[in-house]
């Protein structure tokens, strides 16, 4: 394939590039520590793949920053030999990346043509050394001369002749004098070598990989104008998905202004992430978008987007670190975290962050942009009420500054704090519903006999044990769970929640205590316990939604009509089984998740924060669905969720956590 149409940017490096050279360094770090482990001469030749990956579209200075990255992780995992290595690498990479850019296939010759005084000036580097250090020059011969008076010793015992002998001794001899020819042509030898063959598996893998098409669809730089988002207008806006056949969004006519609040609310599938891709830049497929200025996707004074994942957004080892990523160094941190109710948690490492703090970070890097516009996709939709509340009310503060916000949301309530509600339904602008009918409330009946099925026991977990940066989520927890119980786990963020539901699924080991399904520890059973993530991206896999099920559920090969039959059991329509992963709403990413999990048949299932991103229609459908498995098949279901309305229908017991701690385990409610 060939990228060179591709118009190049100039300037410091853009927040994609910098996300790439990070991401493309740290792999050839790791490549080039797996290749010195490996003595197999053709694993050096994948270290220069990914610094090849980034020439083939990226500018020189982004294959500087990922070589230096890797640079500096190879000096410390294997000294300066290693990091001369990765450089090596990284040139023929270099090389053959922006040759296949160039020339194409035909970009063999000239890989030829550059390798070879490139080898040379490799082997002239490496004999210039040898001669300086002639200790390690010495010892080199000296265990080679060894290594074939050896053979040659096991050889003459074995009955070789004489003429065997003086063959060797000859070679030696010539070794030993021109070993700066013979060492020399080797480093030449090899350098071409590996360049052709680096080039032969990259031109292959080229050819399939969606890489070089992806990072040409980036909002590139350019000084010609400044940020002016707004007032952005939407004349006639439809946008269609490649490789679907019907719209995301038909005929979409909008205007925003500058400090306006606009809700877009509507069912999953509705359109309204596409609407805030089109607002932060995405091209329509027909229809016209109007604006004074460019985009300026996180620049300052630009448009902002903060979505609904927010593990996507945070890239920084410690929260400090995420809210200076891309920014100046004289941001305020502390107004900026106590502005969102994370104050005094700089230097917390972000992994340690549950959901809705991880959510309320990434809010706050996008206020250190000062930004004009601000589309805030759905996240709410992993913290608790009163987490909710004050983060819509601080949209609202933050657009009567002069910002125009964008809240994308299935909440109601949250809806009414806008100036403004846009609805839309199957990718076209509605007016508003009329309001739903309260339906009456199901109780879940217990099951009949009952049996304990989970055991925790004293469970304390710690990140980072025995290291400074050590969080102890959980401490001595206790707790007992029967066969078809439904038990709600509540708690503000941060409370340990997401962690007891890992505890409980065996993706994470107790630091101390015990954890057991049926006397067998939660990490050692296989299917048993079947967990749906909090961020339900984190585990689709497989690149379409039928692969997913019945990949998760054991086929062996894609079953449609079990797929169908599946994908109907959480309210999601048999279309839906073609549909790329990644062109999912939120809402059908997490129904599709929990589809996949029940396609297991597991006898314990564990759902953080089930209902996030789901519409009222979706929400009592998975409800529905939730009661039908507790009270017929008498699944155990542990549910945890900032979100309790509905609950009451599922569960029948409710433990509070609070500091990683019990502290009403529900037994006397429940009682």
């Amino acid at each position: 394939m060939n990228a060179g149409t591709r118009t190049r940017t100039r300037g410091p490096l853009q927040p994609p590039e910098l996300a790439a050279a990070a991401v493309f360094g740290a792999l050839t770090a790791v490549l080039s520590v797996v290749a010195g482990l490996i003595p197999v001469g053709i694993a050096q030749v994948l270290v220069a793949l990914p610094i090849a990956f980034l020439a083939i579209t990226g500018r020189v200075r982004t294959v500087i920053a990922a070589t230096t990255a890797a640079g500096v992780v190879a000096l410390i995992a294997g000294g300066p030999f290693a990091v001369a290595a990765v450089v090596l690498l990284a040139a023929i990479g270099t090389l053959v990346g922006f040759a296949q850019r160039r020339w194409g296939r035909s970009a063999v010759f000239v890989i030829f043509a550059c390798s070879v005084p490139m080898g040379l000036t490799v082997a002239a580097a490496v004999v210039g050394l040898l001669v300086v250090f002639e200790q390690t020059r010495v010892l080199l011969l000296e265990a080679l001369v060894n290594t074939m008076r050896g053979m040659l010793a096991a050889f003459e015992a074995a009955g070789a002749g004489t003429e065997l002998s003086r063959i060797v001794n000859e070679t030696i001899d010539f070794l030993v004098t021109y070993w700066w020819l013979w060492i020399g042509s080797a480093v030449v030898l090899g350098v071409v070598g590996t360049a052709l063959l680096a080039f032969g598996m990259f031109a292959s893998v080229a050819q399939r990989s969606t890489w070089p098409r992806q990072q040409a669809g980036w909002p590139q730089r350019t000084t010609e104008r400044e940020p002016g988002p707004l007032p952005v207008k939407l004349n006639s806006v439809s946008y269609r998905y490649p490789g679907t056949t019907v719209e995301a969004l038909s005929n979409v006519d909008l205007t925003i202004a500058e400090g306006e609040f606009v809700a877009v609310v509507g069912a999953n599938g509705s359109g309204k992430s596409t609407l805030a891709r089109i607002l932060a830049g995405l091209d329509p497929t027909s229809g016209f978008v109007d604006r004074p200025g460019r985009v300026g996707l996180g620049s300052p004074g630009g448009t902002v987007l903060v979505f609904q994942h927010p593990e996507a957004q945070v890239l920084g080892r410690t929260v400090g670190e995420d809210l200076r990523w891309g920014t100046s160094s004289d941001i305020d941190i502390d107004s900026l975290l106590a502005q969102v109710g994370l104050e005094g948690m700089a230097h917390r490492a972000t992994e340690d962050l549950s959901g809705g703090q991880q959510q309320r970070l990434a809010l706050a890097a996008a206020l250190a942009r000062t930004p004009k516009l601000l589309i805030a996709d759905e996240i709410t939709a992993m913290v608790d009420s009163g987490s909710r509340t004050a983060l819509v009310g601080l949209l609202a503060e933050i657009a009567a500054g002069g910002t125009a916000v964008v809240l994308i949301t299935h909440l109601d309530d949250e809806a009414a704090r806008a100036d403004r509600v846009v609805h839309l339904d199957r990718g076209h602008m509605v007016a508003p519903p009329a309001p739903e009918r309260r339906r009456e409330t199901i109780t879940a009946a217990p099951p009949v006999q009952w049996l304990p099925v989970l055991e925790l026991h004293e469970v304390t977990h710690t990140y980072a044990a025995r290291t400074p940066w050590a969080h102890t989520a959980l401490h001595n927890v206790s707790l007992t769970v029967g066969r078809g119980e439904g038990v709600l786990v509540v708690g503000v963020n941060g409370s340990g929640k997401t962690t007891l539901a890992w505890t409980i699924a065996g993706l994470l080991r107790p630091t101390s205590g015990t954890c057991t399904v049926h006397d067998t520890p939660t990490a050692q059973v296989r299917g048993e316990v079947g967990l749906v993530f909090q961020q339900a991206r984190l585990q689709l896999q497989r690149p379409t939604v039928a692969r997913e099920i019945s990949e998760v559920a054991g086929l062996h090969r894609t079953d449609h009509r079990y797929v169908a039959a599946v994908l109907n059991r959480v309210g999601l329509s048999a279309d839906l089984a073609a549909r790329p992963i990644d062109q999912l709403s939120g809402g059908e990413m997490r129904r599709v998740a929990i589809a996949a999990q029940l396609s297991r048949a597991p006898r314990v299932l564990v759902l953080d924060e089930p209902l996030a991103g789901l519409d009222s229609a979706g929400r009592r459908e998975l409800i529905s669905i939730l009661v039908h498995l507790r009270t017929v098949e008498h699944v155990t279901i542990i549910v945890i969720s900032h979100d309790l309305h509905g609950m009451e229908e599922v569960c029948s017991r409710t433990v509070v956590l609070e500091d990683g701690t019990v502290v009403d385990d529900g037994t006397k409610a429940a009682a």
